[in-house]
């Protein structure tokens, strides 16, 4: 088993919270840290916006990423919200192996 560290934003630090609550009670990650108030510079609908959001960094095992992905859009307040999977080059055994514990379902 491996892990995922998923990136996505949010409007703000409620929805983040959210979001991270309903991933930790169904185990579909171990952790999930929220950085208030980024600044984040993007084109919509061919106009360039900036927005203050919360950033999100969801801490799981790969296998979660498909039940993770619909629990996010199931609560996301965005029509296109961020979705991006990063799989980690090494992690420590003992941190890995907290991660894979917390996300095991009881």
């Amino acid at each position: 088993m491996s892990l995922s560290l998923i990136l996505t934003t949010t409007p703000d630090e409620d929805s983040a919270a959210q979001i991270a609550r309903a991933l930790i009670d169904k185990r579909q990650a171990a952790c999930v840290k929220i950085i208030p108030k980024v600044m984040s510079v993007y084109r919509w609908q061919d106009t360039v916006e900036s927005d203050t959001e919360s950033q999100m960094l969801i801490k799981t095992a790969r296998e979660h990423v498909a039940s993770a992905y619909k629990t996010v859009c199931a609560l996301h307040p965005y029509e296109v919200p961020e979705w991006m999977v990063i799989e980690p080059v090494s992690a420590s055994d003992n941190y890995k192996k907290w991660i894979l514990e917390e996300t095991l379902t009881p």
